[in-house]
């Protein structure tokens, strides 16, 4: 009898230690699954229709903030945020401030980024400078964005103590103005969006750039001319060190650039039309066609772009170059007169059908 309860006794306690063995595998599973699922929950993205903008005050309990979230559509769930945000155990580097939060977001991004501290402040002034702009029409966007006047933001670009502390080689800004897109959490003035911009430049600019200059024979002050000759006639990547180069020829032959666009700068009532007695002003020191040499100052702001094609010009004997008809901008680049000739000729045709068809179908309106 003993031996048969003994065994009934061992039996029993097998039974049990199996039964809490599974207990406990059926339990690591349900919560290795719950872990996943939170997991899961956590990386996947939802769509907002609009900005949101959270502020995480401090001292702001962990309940509170997941509830915040949730009121302003950034998450769904509440309870399963404070679940994952305690299973991470980064809830101690949430950082108080600010947050906005656009287009695709998800609880991990919410998390990286109030962990990581980038708190958002409002943009209260923002513009936009493009490729080639003067310095004139900077100013004038300036003034369109509420930052200074025309007058007073030229008078900036001259200043002696502005091209000192930015170390401008030159009269003015003109061509070390950056082309970008800027904003601003303050307002700025005149000289600190000025200073913005020459500072995007020196940090754009490859830290070898003026010793590579000088390798060619060339100053900086005399490279951001060049580009901005460059930046002016032609917007294709692929076209700038060709024209670098026909730009390089003539230099070299001491021969008139005739780039218009150097022209235009130096007309000061310019209506968008070069007549005869433009091309033939010799009292314009920016008369391309006249005076010999680079002109005396950039023409427009430059990208590095073309800053990079004055030092690598192509090699391919080019010493002209025209506009193609109907394309938008491209030229057609040769190496002798008459060939160029040629092309210029077509370009002329290709001008007159186009004013005689407008012409024509004004007729037929009538």
């Amino acid at each position: 009898m003993g031996q048969k309860h003994r065994k009934r006794k061992g039996s029993l306690w097998t039974a049990l230690f199996r039964g809490a063995c599974l207990f406990v595998l059926i339990a690591a599973g349900a919560a290795h699954m719950a872990v996943r699922e939170v997991r899961g929950w956590a990386s996947a993205p939802r769509s907002l229709p609009n900005p949101v903008v959270v502020e995480l005050r401090s001292g702001m309990g962990l309940t509170s903030l997941g509830e915040t979230l949730r009121k302003d559509g950034l998450i769904d769930d509440a309870l399963r945020w404070r679940i994952w945000v305690r299973m991470t155990g980064s809830w101690p580097r949430f950082q108080a401030g600010t947050y906005r939060f656009a287009g695709s977001v998800s609880p991990e991004t919410i998390a990286d980024a109030m962990t990581s501290g980038r708190v958002w402040v409002e943009v209260v002034a923002q513009f936009t400078i493009p490729e080639g702009f003067t310095k004139r029409k900077i100013a004038e966007r300036l003034a369109a964005n509420q930052i200074g006047t025309i007058a007073g933001n030229l008078a900036v670009m001259r200043d002696p103590d502005v091209l000192r502390a930015h170390r401008i080689p030159g009269r003015n800004v003109e061509g070390f103005l950056y082309p970008a897109t800027y904003s601003f959490t303050k307002m700025p003035t005149p000289a600190e969006a000025v200073g913005e911009m020459l500072k995007t430049f020196w940090q754009r600019l490859p830290s070898d750039y003026e010793a590579r200059a000088r390798a060619k024979g060339i100053s900086l002050g005399d490279a951001v001319t060049f580009a901005s000759l460059i930046e002016l006639e032609t917007m294709y990547a692929d076209e700038k060190p060709l024209v670098s180069e026909v730009i390089w020829r003539r230099l070299k032959d001491n021969a008139p650039l005739g780039i218009d666009a150097t022209i235009i700068y130096g007309i000061p009532d310019y209506d968008g039309n070069i007549r005869r007695r433009h091309l033939e002003d010799a009292k314009n020191p920016y008369n391309s066609r006249i005076h010999r040499g680079l002109p005396p100052t950039p023409i427009g702001s430059v990208t590095i772009e073309s800053l990079e094609a004055v030092l690598a010009p192509s090699n391919m004997g080019y010493y002209y170059y025209v506009l193609l008809p109907d394309t938008d901008g491209r030229h057609h680049f040769t190496r002798t007169l008459n060939e160029h000739n040629e092309y210029v000729r077509k370009l002329v045709r290709a001008i007159q059908d186009r004013r005689r068809n407008s012409e024509d179908n004004v007729e037929r309106k009538r």
